[in-house]
């Protein structure tokens, strides 16, 4: 397996009850995604309050970590590999990227990457939930406290994770409590969506949406070149039943906002639980109001986990 450097980690101010695993961008690293997301400040939800003596009062502007204090934030780093975009420079990078204007391109080429990443972090997530449970009560362990989120190429190696099932085979089902996904794209989306519409048709005889939940899961795992679901282990189509936030800004070029849309309808087709965000006026990057919706999303998810 590729180095990963090591994941560049804020830990909790207060009692340590949530983890939130974030997944950089093409040309970022973890340290630095984490020096220009953490710092963003936004106003907090109107239906929550912070209460906490650690957090400011509600009326003020917070970042994550203020308005979190018991969560622990991951940023982990992808492996060091030769980026097609790039002119075949090495870059800190989750898979392979060929062309900006145009996603499809290269696909293939990005298998490698995605597969070697996929176990990485797959890993890091099984990790992280046995900190949490080895930190709390024996017998007390708390599904839904370890959550994945993702900007731009992050995002998409995000849903490639969850739709791939390395965490439904490493048994961690029901541990996952949500993903959020910002300015991203679903690579392979064409292949994934004819997999459905073969198996959607089915749903009238009794498939299901089991069956094609489980149908593109096998799918991306033969893409990807690992074991696909048999006697040792299924799918479990709950998996892909966690809630699921897309923001996207409108005037987003490198990241095009029909991509977004494109990804939501998608998810949306599996049955997904999705909530998607536009911005106006925001290109390839995050605003205030993000943030806010972002943070409001995290603690409704983490609310209904209790």
């Amino acid at each position: 397996m590729a180095t990963h450097p090591e994941p560049y980690v804020r830990l909790p101010v207060a009692a340590h009850k949530t983890t939130l695993i974030l997944l950089h961008g093409t040309s970022q690293t973890g340290p630095k995604f984490a020096e220009s997301f953490l710092p963003t400040l936004f106003s907090p939800p109107r239906d929550s309050l912070v209460t906490s003596s650690t957090s400011r009062v509600s009326h003020e502007k917070v970042s994550l970590p203020e308005y979190f204090p018991s969560c622990k934030f991951v940023f982990p780093t992808g492996a060091s590999r030769r980026t097609t975009v790039f002119g075949g420079k090495e870059t800190n990078a989750w898979f392979d990227i060929t062309d900006f204007g145009d996603r499809t391109k290269g696909e293939m080429d990005m298998l490698e990457g995605m597969r070697e990443s996929s176990l990485y972090l797959a890993n890091l997530v099984r990790n992280e939930i046995e900190l949490l449970d080895g930190e709390g009560e024996k017998g007390n362990e708390r599904d839904g406290n370890v959550i994945i989120a993702g900007f731009s190429q992050g995002s998409a190696m995000g849903l490639i994770l969850l739709l791939g099932g390395e965490l439904q085979r490493q048994g961690l089902v029901g541990r996952l409590g949500a993903f959020a996904g910002l300015s991203g794209w679903l690579p392979f989306r064409r292949q994934i969506e004819e997999i459905i519409s073969r198996e959607s048709v089915g749903l009238s005889d009794g498939g299901g949406v089991a069956t094609m939940r489980n149908a593109t899961t096998n799918y991306v795992r033969e893409l990807l070149g690992l074991e696909c679901a048999g006697d040792k282990w299924h799918p479990g189509s709950e998996f892909l039943g966690i809630p699921v936030f897309l923001g996207h800004g409108e005037l987003d070029v490198k990241m095009k906002f029909e991509w977004g849309l494109q990804l939501r309808d998608t998810l949306e087709q599996l049955e997904m639980e999705v909530e998607f965000r536009s911005y106006v006026g925001l290109e390839h990057w995050w605003n205030e109001q993000e943030m806010t919706d972002i943070a409001r999303f995290l603690y409704q998810t983490l609310q209904s986990s209790r």
